[in-house]
């Protein structure tokens, strides 16, 4: 049995993502998911998040 340790590297990976915020803004949400190539988005919410109004609003823009 080898008593040699093997480490991992460390590394950093990163994911460039545009993070769009403000008033107004859901408006264009559909624009920037045909801009990804999106063509049926998965929206992913939880119970409470999904009877607000900003949800609502998403949905009917996508």
């Amino acid at each position: 049995m080898s008593t040699a340790t093997h480490s991992v590297p460390n590394r950093n990976w990163s994911y460039p993502t545009a993070i769009k915020f403000g008033v107004g803004r859901i408006s264009e949400l559909a624009e920037h998911a045909a801009g990804a190539g999106l063509k049926k988005p998965l929206l992913v919410t939880d119970k409470a998040l999904a009877s607000l109004p900003i949800t609502a609003a998403a949905l009917d823009v996508l």
